[in-house]
């Protein structure tokens, strides 16, 4: 059984954001799902830093 993606009721939100700034930054808690959302409303065309590693978080 595969998982099931669930619409966020913020996908327009981010969408005009980013057509809006020419960065956006989405926060929350590990495994919540930032990374499936981006990638689901945005594809291949936008790039994505995890500050997960502290070696990346400590350089932004």
């Amino acid at each position: 059984m595969g998982t099931r993606y669930i619409p966020r009721t913020l996908e327009p939100v981010l969408r005009r954001a980013a057509r809006d700034f020419p960065a956006v930054v989405v926060t929350g808690p590990r495994q919540a799902g930032k990374t499936t959302l981006l990638t689901r409303l945005f594809g291949r065309r936008a790039r994505y830093v995890s500050l997960e590693a502290p070696d990346v978080r400590a350089a932004a």
